[in-house]
């Protein structure tokens, strides 16, 4: 059985693109323990949520965990905690490329695999009162870097992507994909 370790509705919707056959588990790692101190925080947390939850599956259960942040300046975006450090956030990533870094871990019987994937998003120049619309109507509190590909249609923040676009939502589809037929799983 393949399990997502994630509480993310878009996550399950992503996986829901690869298999259907799937549960879901909340991890049991608290994201708060582990410093915003590394481009490579996202595998490091994927990590550690796929190991808080290695002693609750069975084992020949295929366990997957992802987490995703944005990447600007040397500084890592995760996801806000007020409404001022969105607003700062989508400030300082207005009109500029970012990297969307997604680390996964996936714990199949005796394997780990660890992966990072990047994608580009790059801005349009906001102004205030795009800012302050998006955060009004978009719950950018569950957004590494205060925003969602998703949502962009209605709010036009996005001016052009590389890479997966499902990687931008927080599940690189198409690398995980190849983990999973590698081992023999779908």
């Amino acid at each position: 059985m393949i399990i997502l370790g994630s509480t993310s509705p878009r996550r399950k919707n992503l996986l829901n693109k690869i298999t259907s056959d799937f549960k879901i588990i909340a991890p049991l790692f608290n994201e708060k323990t582990l410093p915003l101190s590394t481009k490579h925080y996202a595998l490091e947390e994927s990590y550690n949520k796929a190991k808080s939850l290695e002693s609750k599956i069975n084992k020949d259960d295929c366990l997957i965990c992802v987490d995703t942040i944005v990447f600007y300046n040397n500084k890592i975006y995760g996801k806000p905690t007020s409404g001022i450090e969105a607003t700062s956030f989508l400030n300082e990533l207005s009109g500029h490329e970012h990297e969307v870094i997604s680390g996964y871990t996936i714990i199949y019987k005796n394997r780990i695999i660890k992966k990072e994937v990047i994608s580009y998003v790059v801005f349009n120049k906001l102004n205030d009162e795009q800012v302050c619309n998006y955060i009004k109507n978009v719950n950018v509190f569950d957004k590494a870097g205060s925003y969602s590909f998703q949502d962009d249609k209605n709010y036009n923040l996005i001016k052009e992507t590389r890479g997966s676009t499902d990687n931008i939502m927080g599940f690189p589809t198409e690398e995980i994909k190849k983990d999973l037929i590698e081992l023999g799983l779908i």
